[in-house]
């Protein structure tokens, strides 16, 4: 859901469209570099659980993985999506 924006009209509109978009990417390559963040750590618990054969820490990781995974998924159909609108 996209914010109203302040200008609807007059010599801002282009520049406060600017400022949002600009917003917009920040946020998104937070939220992009903080799950590449957490699929680094989910992969090196999973590697420290293969090696103490712990089943119960490898099930979790791999479902853990499997959800960032699936975030991921979710993100390049939504952007592929807002691309052809």
């Amino acid at each position: 859901m996209r914010p109203v924006p302040r200008f609807t009209t007059g010599p801002f509109l282009s520049a406060s469209h600017m400022i949002e978009d600009l917003a917009l990417s920040f946020y998104s390559m937070y939220l992009l570099s903080e799950a590449i963040e957490s699929q680094l750590r989910i992969e090196a618990d999973l590697t420290t659980a293969l090696e103490q054969e712990d089943e119960e820490a490898i099930s979790q990781c791999r479902i853990d993985l499997r959800l960032i995974e699936t975030a991921y998924e979710f993100s390049l159909i939504s952007e592929t999506n807002n691309d052809i609108q």
